[in-house]
């Protein structure tokens, strides 16, 4: 980094000042940093920011104005603003692994998955019983398969849709999407992204038997 002298830069009695402590040192004058705005120290506006994006989520996957409020403990009117006058930066939903990836890098991964089972009309499991992973890649060895299941999973069939997998009681399980696993699996296919669910219980277990097999 190139230096200038400091008597052609900075006012005498500055100098005087800066003598007494550094004369004749090289030293660094950092550059002031941008005072943080409203909430992002506490990373509060970030959480809202999200929230935003759920609510909005919520409202384009069809979910009514009632439904969202009583949700999120907000008034009608609120979610009214949000979503009909408030632009947030929502990514683009589709049952693909793109979408899932951008809802991911957004911290929304969650939100993803909420909606893919939707349109299953299935529920989510509950978030405060489970950590969920990020999108990862997991090797479909270790999915337990019911051949009971047929493969009926016909829209899901272009192996572009991630995994919802359930990791409880030691086992990993995929109760949403049987027969996309049975497809992937009669395809030959060794892994596929998936958003695994692991029990708090064996959150533990979890990561030091397996996590080193999942790729992102």
């Amino acid at each position: 980094m190139k230096y200038e002298n400091a008597k052609d830069i900075l006012p005498a009695k500055l100098l005087e000042e800066v003598q007494k402590y550094a004369g004749g040192r090289l030293i660094y004058v950092p550059k002031v940093e941008k005072t943080k705005g409203w909430g992002e120290a506490s990373g509060y506006r970030d959480r809202l920011n999200k929230r935003n994006v759920a609510i909005c989520s919520r409202y384009s996957s069809g979910q009514s104005i009632m439904e969202i409020a009583e949700e999120f403990f907000l008034s009608p009117e609120t979610i009214k603003k949000l979503v009909y006058g408030k632009k947030v930066n929502l990514p683009m939903f589709s049952r693909t692994i793109t979408s899932a990836q951008q809802y991911a890098n957004a911290g929304m991964g969650e939100e993803w998955v909420r909606t893919y089972l939707s349109s299953l009309d299935q529920e989510m499991p509950d978030i405060s019983d489970f950590f969920m992973t990020e999108l990862v890649k997991i090797p479909l060895r270790f999915i337990e398969t019911d051949q009971d299941n047929e493969c009926d999973d016909t829209s899901d069939s272009a192996f572009d849709v991630p995994l919802i997998v359930i990791f409880d009681n030691k086992k990993f399980t995929i109760p949403y999407q049987p027969g996309y696993l049975q497809t992937l699996k009669s395809e030959k296919r060794n892994s596929q992204y998936a958003f695994v669910f692991a029990r708090n219980d064996d959150y533990g277990y979890f990561w030091n038997n397996y996590g080193k097999n999942f790729q992102r």
